[in-house]
């Protein structure tokens, strides 16, 4: 019998401490493959809203913590427009509130003007004009799963709006927003001739670079933060820490997960002395018998990856389907993070298993078996 054959046959017998085991390292992937997704989602979410809103550059005030903390002068948007490397510019205004049933929902604030508007697909109804100060436009995910639509009134800001159209769009947070007339916002959250941030289209087919436009940008004006729109999404402030939280959770689970394999494989391997001593007494080499522990440690450590990273999938999905984040992140799960959660898991299980294994070797088969 080979030292595959005898891996696979006591990896089929499992105890009930190895599928303790198991659950242990399962939820430790789970934990990393959810929270790492949740995380990359962040950026994503709003890099993709960005991109939707057709924003090449946007402005923001100097040393802001997030989008939605940023205050400017929304004439700012005025006077990059005169630029002949900026097609238009949309000064928008961010708000996070909550519905009167506690839900919360992210509304946004564009002139009826703006040029944003023209990345949003109407689905019925109309988009505001200059008189339309107290009426509001729904992403369509968000209308469907607050079971609104055309002539229904919404409260923000405790203030009422006349929903008076549904738009589409390929950004699932924009699918999912409040549009507001930028004036009307202004006025309810007592921002008046402010904005969040400057989106800036710049023109179509431009010979100019837009890493130089944000360099010329950023020269002339000092006192705000100008970055392409990918770059904010991926630096803005919530998605760092929500990075930090995540892979510091996920070592404290991950490390636990190895001492809870050392510990299986180290009463395992005890209870298999005379086992691995006989294996010694017939001519097993040392190296063969230390890979016979490590190969059945890491098949015990890669099974449990493989459910935790199915389970870490649908626990994430879970929590953007929940009322608190429902249309605020949308998971992202790429190859690598699925890659790093079954290199992880493998690694575990042949630390955990090595020592153990190395100890085993070390004591005189014809001791141990005459101690039986």
């Amino acid at each position: 019998m080979t030292g595959v054959h005898l891996a696979l046959r006591h990896l089929i017998r499992l105890h009930p401490r190895s599928l303790a085991t198991i659950a242990g390292i399962m939820i430790s992937v789970a934990s990393l493959v959810a929270l790492v997704g949740l995380a990359n989602g962040i950026a994503w979410t709003l890099e993709h809203s960005l991109e939707a809103r057709q924003a090449d550059v946007v402005v923001t005030e100097a040393k802001a913590f997030d989008l939605m903390s940023s205050i400017l002068p929304a004439d700012l948007a005025a006077d990059m427009a005169g630029r002949a490397d900026v097609d238009a510019t949309t000064p928008e205004l961010w708000r996070l509130t909550s519905l009167p049933d506690g839900r919360s929902v992210a509304a946004v604030g564009w002139p009826p003007s703006a040029m944003s508007w023209k990345g949003l697909e109407l689905v019925r109804g109309a988009l505001p004009d200059r008189q339309d100060l107290r009426s509001a436009v729904l992403g369509a995910d968000f209308a469907n799963r607050a079971e609104l639509d055309l002539g229904d009134t919404i409260t923000l800001f405790q203030t009422e709006f006349a929903v008076i159209g549904i738009v589409r769009s390929p950004a699932m947070l924009s699918r999912n927003l409040i549009y507001l007339p930028l004036s009307a916002m202004q006025e309810l959250t007592f921002r008046d001739g402010l904005a969040t941030s400057i989106l800036l289209h710049l023109a179509p087919g431009g010979d100019i670079p837009r890493e130089t436009v944000v360099a010329r940008l950023q020269a002339e004006y000092p006192d705000y933060t100008v970055e392409a729109s990918e770059d904010l999404a991926r630096q803005t402030s919530y998605g760092r820490i929500a990075e930090i939280l995540s892979l510091s959770i996920s070592t404290v689970a991950i490390l636990s997960a190895a001492l809870m394999i050392f510990n299986t494989m180290s009463m395992a391997v005890s209870e298999r002395r005379h086992e691995i001593a006989l294996l010694a007494a017939i001519g097993w080499a040392r190296w063969r018998i230390v890979a016979l522990i490590v190969v059945e440690g890491a098949g015990l450590a890669l099974l449990a990856g493989s459910l935790g990273m199915g389970l870490g999938i649908l626990v994430a999905r879970a929590v953007s389907h929940s009322a608190l984040a429902a249309g605020l992140v949308e998971p992202r799960f790429g190859a690598g993070l699925l890659v790093l959660a079954l290199l992880i898991s493998a690694g575990i299980g042949v630390l955990g298993a090595f020592l153990p294994a190395f100890r085993a070797t070390t004591r005189s088969p014809s001791a141990v078996l005459r101690s039986r």
